[in-house]
């Protein structure tokens, strides 16, 4: 059996990496975490092939093209596709021309069962905007040899989540509908967006968008992919992220700041969203 990095690799034009990490024991435990990753050009005869390996790699490729060998099915990846394998499966994967692509290995807690939700619903090739993909953004991360182990996390977390929702309508509400949101429903995510920070109903909403509180939260659902009551719940813990992150007020101070009605609600809001109290993700980014 082939594990890890093979000790010859023939076709590589050059490489940029391989970037190692090493992640604490509570990214292993906890968090989804990167093992290493690159950039390689290649040429044939490149061609790698592994039988079994504890781990899950991502590819993106920025020019030309790869093929693909894994579970029983041929296929080919092109520029601006990502690929995801799960390696404990065997797989192969090869260039016929000059082929540039970034790569990393990842494992994590509950991956196999995500990984499996994507492969059932979408397969291994993938196309999303490219602001969505953040490949690169993992590669800079485990290149800066910070301990970054929470970043790199909601990184690929973030990737997992784009590439599962790319099939749901709400994915494309948020990517190329906002023109197509009525008025109605630009009036009341205007208004939250100005004054999360106040006590805010659904009739209130409702009001200044002139429907009726039943058509209203109808079609805000229908518009947005969740409910007047959980997307303002959603925009005020993103909020109370970034001030967990980038200020130094006190939990209660962000609890106000962000519109709960008190500091125990706020905790248990943050917790049953994110697994960990609010004080507990403020350590865990720096």
């Amino acid at each position: 059996m082939n594990y890890y990095i093979p000790k010859v690799e023939p076709g590589i034009i050059s490489k940029n990496g391989l970037y190692f990490y090493e992640p604490t024991q509570l990214a292993k435990e906890v968090f989804y975490y990167v093992l290493w990753g690159g950039e390689y050009v290649v040429n044939a005869p490149y061609s790698i092939r592994r039988d079994y390996m504890n781990s899950f790699i991502f590819f993106l490729i920025k020019k030309g093209s790869l093929h693909f060998h894994y579970q029983n099915q041929s296929f080919t990846a092109s520029k601006d596709e990502i690929v995801l394998l799960d390696c404990k499966k065997e797989n192969n994967y090869y260039a016929t021309e000059e082929t540039v692509f970034q790569f990393f290995h990842f494992n994590g807690k509950h991956i196999q069962e995500l990984y499996t939700e994507i492969y059932n619903s979408k397969g291994s090739v993938y196309s999303i905007p490219a602001q969505q993909n953040t490949i690169p953004d993992v590669l800079s991360l485990i290149e800066s040899q910070q301990k970054v182990d929470f970043k790199i996390s909601l990184k690929i977390y973030e990737l997992l989540g784009n590439i599962l929702e790319s099939n749901s309508p709400s994915f494309e509400y948020r990517d190329s509908a906002i023109a197509k949101k009525t008025p109605e429903i630009e009036a009341a995510l205007s208004y939250i967006q100005k004054n999360f920070s106040s006590k805010i109903t659904v009739e209130k909403l409702s009001h200044i968008s002139n429907l009726s509180t039943y058509h209203f939260s109808r079609l805000f659902k229908k518009h947005v992919g969740t409910s007047p009551h959980q997307y303002l719940l959603n925009y005020r813990l993103i909020q109370a992220k970034n001030l967990l992150v980038d200020s130094q007020l006190s939990i209660e101070q962000i609890s106000i700041e962000c519109g709960f009605y008190s500091t125990g609600h706020f905790i248990n809001a943050f917790s049953k969203s994110t697994g960990m109290t609010p004080g507990k993700f403020r350590k865990t980014c720096f």
